[in-house]
């Protein structure tokens, strides 16, 4: 009976079928995971690099997230803001209104005070519970707070907003119950709708600062993650190629190796 072991041309048809399987197995890991580099031993030098590079856009990808966070406290301040502001400017327009001396003492300037203070204790209102996620940003409180833009620990713009309540815009004690005070009541409330303004403006550049960064953000992100693609992820029509090119090899190979042990059995026959 012939061994493997003593037939030289089966040995290397053997050796070259072991090379074929692992090319094979290699190829049908590679379909089965999408991915190029599945083990150190396939790429070290790549797997160190694609580790960074998905550590590089992970903490982008949160950063974006983050940046969102930070759009969505300054819009909820802004809108606060802007009701806030719609209600000094009818305050404004009663005082305006108060100024003129055809209005007696009372009862038109009672109730003229009476929406005063009506308007003063909902701007409290609003500024008191005008918050995103449990942090109040305009009753006072608000110390500002750093948001996360970048994976880098410096990448912390703040925001920061002033006490937009009646008493931080110092009109809580506004009164239009005399033309006097009236015309008070116009110069405080005109410096009031100054300061909000300038809050508002506030907003509006952070606002722009964070659709700025987020644009950034996405894009070295998209970028990064293509990147770290070209290392990691398999070429699919590539290793489509090669284990088709493996099966075929692997039938040929067990023909050959059939063929081979087939010869030695028939020249060792010829000494029996």
């Amino acid at each position: 009976m012939t061994s493997i072991a003593t037939n030289q041309a089966a040995i290397r048809v053997h050796y070259h079928g072991i090379h074929n399987e692992k090319a094979e197995t290699h190829a049908t890991e590679r379909l089965a995971s999408g991915k190029r580099v599945i083990n150190a031993s396939d790429d070290a030098a790549g797997m160190v690099i694609a580790g960074r590079m998905k550590a590089q856009f992970t903490g982008l990808e949160r950063a974006v997230l983050n940046s969102y966070d930070g759009v969505s406290l300054v819009n909820t301040a802004e809108a606060n803001l802007n009701e806030i502001r719609n209600m000094v400017l009818r305050m404004r327009e009663i005082a305006v209104q108060m100024a003129n001396g055809i209005y007696v003492d009372n009862p038109d300037r009672d109730f003229a005070q009476l929406e005063i203070d009506q308007l003063l204790q909902q701007i409290d209102l609003v500024a008191e519970n005008a918050n995103f996620n449990g942090v109040f940003l305009l009753d006072g409180t608000f110390q500002g707070v750093g948001i996360q833009t970048g994976p880098s620990a410096n990448e912390r713009p703040s925001i920061f907003f002033k006490d937009n309540t009646a008493s931080g815009l110092d009109i809580s004690n506004v009164e239009v119950t005399t033309q006097d005070k009236a015309k008070l009541a116009m110069v405080t409330l005109e410096t009031a709708l100054t300061s909000i303004s300038d809050e508002l403006s506030r907003a509006g550049a952070y606002d722009n600062r964070f659709g700025h960064t987020i644009s950034v953000l996405e894009q070295t992100a998209k970028t990064t993650r293509v990147a770290r693609g070209r290392i990691m992820d398999a070429d699919m029509a590539s290793e489509s190629t090669r284990l088709s090119k493996a099966q075929v090899l692997a039938k040929a190979n067990t023909a050959m190796l059939a063929q081979a042990n087939n010869s030695m059995s028939r020249v060792l026959a010829l000494f029996n």
